[in-house]
């Protein structure tokens, strides 16, 4: 079933989806660093410590992204 088309003449809708798109891009992003930091650190081939760090700002953004969604209106 297809979603039916916004109303682009909408601005305060059309504004909502724009957070909302750069929030899930701004979610993909940190998922994909995270998911890049473990198969670094199961490869073995990098320094764990770093990707360690690497993989907790990951998860922080995750937070912090978990956090807006649920504030916007």
């Amino acid at each position: 079933m297809l979603r039916p088309i916004p109303d682009l003449d909408d601005a305060a809708a059309m504004a909502k989806l724009g957070r909302l798109s750069a929030l899930r891009n701004a979610r993909l992003d940190a998922a994909h660093a995270l998911r890049d930091a473990v198969v670094r650190i199961q490869s073995g081939q990098a320094d764990d410590l770093a990707e360690i760090n690497l993989a907790r700002a990951a998860l922080d953004r995750l937070e912090e992204v978990i956090g807006i969604e649920g504030h916007v209106k």
